[in-house]
Order: structure tokens, then C-alpha cells, then sequence
């Protein structure tokens, strides 16, 4: 990922855990594009995923090492830390409001079409096909684009994918988390067991 996107992804915790960020723009251009096309995508039965399609995965496969860059994979096989963040990503947006996740089923559909990804500001090329750059150039140009859209649609997706890293136990050293807290058994002394036993 190019330091221009990396500057403007700060990796505070705090800030990938603002879910809120992740609404408005993405969905409403996801139902916009959605609207004029007409595509929608059955889910998938009995498969892993809740939501993501293949289709979807391809995009955020493309996307996933270029908003975390250095931090991805991690300590984890670059195969290993993809698997982890898709099915994290998959069950963050399984939680969202049915309204919502039909909005971003409606994004993701219309993005997955090679007319509304080059409308978009990406390539023609699927999202798997495409190079490094051409995920930066994307990326950038959502993030500075005049509309208002697309700017939080790039907030919205970054979000996405940096709060389903960031939540692997893996990634908690890089944020200064130290974890969940350690339930310690508070220590019990002979004469507490006489009085338990006693009592019962």
C-alpha cells in the first residue's frame, strides 16, 4: 500500500472500533448503483460465510493487503490471515441490520460488474486481476474524491477491514492491546473449605 493511503489510516484502537463510521455513504451508494442495474446475489446454503459471496471475497482479498499493508499477514501465513479476516468481515456484516446488509449486498453486487467497477473509479479487470497499483489508485481516488460518497465509502470499507484485523488475537500487540483480561480463581484457604463444607 502506498504511504499516501497509509497516512490517512491511523491504527488507534479506538478508531476501528467506531462502527459507526461504516454506515451511511457506503450504503446508500452501494443502493444507488444496485437501484440502476437491478443485480442481486442469492447467498450461498450450508457454506462457511453467512454474507460474503466469492465475488465479495475476491474484493476484499484485493483490497484486505493494500488498507492493512504492513501489518498483514502479520505472524500469520499470508493464506491464514486471508481466511481469518474474510470470516471476521463476513460475521461483522452478518451483524449489521438486515436493512443495511441488503444495502451492502447491493454494493457489492454492482461492484463485482466490470461497467459499474470502471464507473467507480477502479479497472475493468476483475478485482483478483488487478495490480497493486490499480487497488492503491482506486482506493486514493474514493478517498479524494470530490463526492462526498465516495470519500465515506473509502472510510467505511478501511473501517470494515481494519476492525476484522485488528480483532485477531495476533494483531493485539500491534495496537498496544494486551488482550482480554485473565479471569485469576480467587485462592480459597483451608479454613473457607471447613466453612463451605460445614454449611452445606
Amino acid at each position: 500500500m502506498s504511504s499516501q493511503i497509509n497516512q490517512a489510516l491511523p491504527t488507534t484502537r479506538r478508531g476501528f472500533l467506531q462502527l459507526g463510521l461504516m454506515g451511511t455513504a457506503t450504503l446508500a451508494f452501494g443502493s444507488a448503483v444496485a437501484t440502476l442495474t437491478g443485480c442481486t446475489t442469492q447467498l450461498e446454503q450450508g457454506g462457511e460465510y453467512k454474507f460474503l459471496q466469492p465475488n465479495d471475497r475476491e474484493f476484499f482479498a484485493a483490497l484486505i493487503p493494500a488498507v492493512l499493508n504492513k501489518s498483514f499477514p502479520g505472524e500469520l501465513s499470508h493464506d491464514a490471515a486471508m481466511k481469518r479476516t474474510l470470516l471476521a468481515l463476513d460475521d461483522l456484516i452478518y451483524t449489521l441490520q438486515y436493512h443495511n446488509r441488503i444495502q451492502m449486498r447491493q454494493l457489492f453486487d454492482a461492484l463485482s460488474m466490470a461497467p459499474i467497477r470502471l464507473a467507480a473509479g477502479a479497472s475493468w479487470a476483475n478485482w483478483k486481476d488487478m495490480s497493486p497499483k490499480q487497488i492503491d489508485d482506486f482506493l486514493v481516488g474514493w478517498r479524494d474524491s470530490s463526492l462526498q460518497m465516495k470519500r465515506m465509502g473509502y472510510v467505511s470499507l478501511s473501517k470494515l477491514i481494519g476492525i476484522s484485523w485488528y480483532s485477531q488475537p495476533e494483531s493485539f500487540v500491534t495496537t498496544g492491546y494486551p488482550g482480554p483480561p485473565t479471569k485469576i480463581p480467587t485462592p480459597v484457604t483451608p479454613n473457607a473449605k471447613n466453612i463451605s463444607a460445614e454449611n452445606s
